[in-house]
């Protein structure tokens, strides 16, 4: 159980890079994030599939202006 447990921390630290460089590249805030479950199309069988996305919402930062 200890190893299941490692395996998340380790992938919780990868998501916080991803989200921290998305932050700097933006210049935004990260506000939420979340797992949804969305259908599409297998391309092998044409059939519908279940399949989980990220969703991520963001909002801008205020500008910070000093008074003079």
């Amino acid at each position: 159980m200890n190893h299941e447990k490692s395996e998340v921390k380790e992938a919780e630290k990868k998501v916080g890079a991803v989200l921290e460089n998305l932050e700097k590249e933006t210049g935004d805030d990260v506000k939420d994030i979340g797992l949804e479950d969305m259908v599409d199309t297998d391309p092998q069988t044409g059939r519908p599939v279940v399949k989980k996305s990220v969703d991520i919402k963001t909002t801008q930062k205020p500008q910070k202006r000093w008074s003079t």
